[in-house]
């Protein structure tokens, strides 16, 4: 069985009959102290975690003896104005027996956890590429490539593909586009900028 207690702003892990030094406590040796401040208990596997302490618990203990650190040089200084202020600080503790863990009525059994719920699949749309071109006129549908006004770059690696009508272009989809040597996604959007301006997509 172990206890988490904090005391004089720090926190330690107790066990019965074990020493431990701490500060910020006025007592005399032979005294016996009660610290309420328990941030957890423990025995045989149960755990009583505390929110922000465990109601009800406390650890007992007997002073056993007091002391102080070691000494710790306080030096001030500020440069150009010869100020030098030297001080030193030795801080005090007493030494504590843990003597017992009351847990005040406090059920050690911890609450079961819930299950955990496996994450239900979300449904994701993949949209398919379509062709290019919406609807067209037939007359401007069987007009060259040329009459598109693309850049000359984009131009002839349609051509070079063998499109050379803009009815040839209507009937490809964006994947058989993009499979197009030197021809990619910012010539795919040069494409459609100038379909858009001809009326031939929306």
């Amino acid at each position: 069985m172990y206890a988490i207690i904090e005391t004089g702003g720090k926190q330690y892990r107790v066990s019965p009959g074990q020493s431990i030094e701490v500060d910020g406590l006025a007592a005399t040796v032979g005294e016996t102290v009660e610290i309420g401040h328990v941030l957890l208990l423990a025995d045989d596997g149960e755990v009583v975690v505390g929110t922000p302490t465990v109601p009800g618990a406390t650890v007992r203990a007997t002073v056993t003896g007091q002391g102080r650190g070691p000494k710790l040089v306080v030096f001030k200084y500020r440069s150009g104005n010869r100020y030098r202020r030297k001080g030193g600080h030795r801080q005090g503790y007493i030494t504590l027996k843990i003597e017992d863990i009351l847990r005040g009525g406090v059920g050690m059994r911890p609450a079961p956890p819930e299950a955990a719920k496996e994450p239900e699949p979300v449904a994701v749309a993949v949209e398919e590429p379509g062709p290019v071109a919406v609807a067209a006129p037939a007359a401007v549908a069987g007009g060259s490539i040329d009459e598109l006004e693309l850049p000359a770059r984009v131009a002839g690696a349609l051509k070079g593909a063998g499109l050379e009508t803009v009815e040839d272009l209507l009937a490809r989809d964006e994947a058989e586009l993009l499979a197009i040597r030197g021809f990619g996604a910012k010539s795919l959007e040069q494409l459609r900028a100038s379909l858009r301006d001809k009326g031939l997509i929306e």
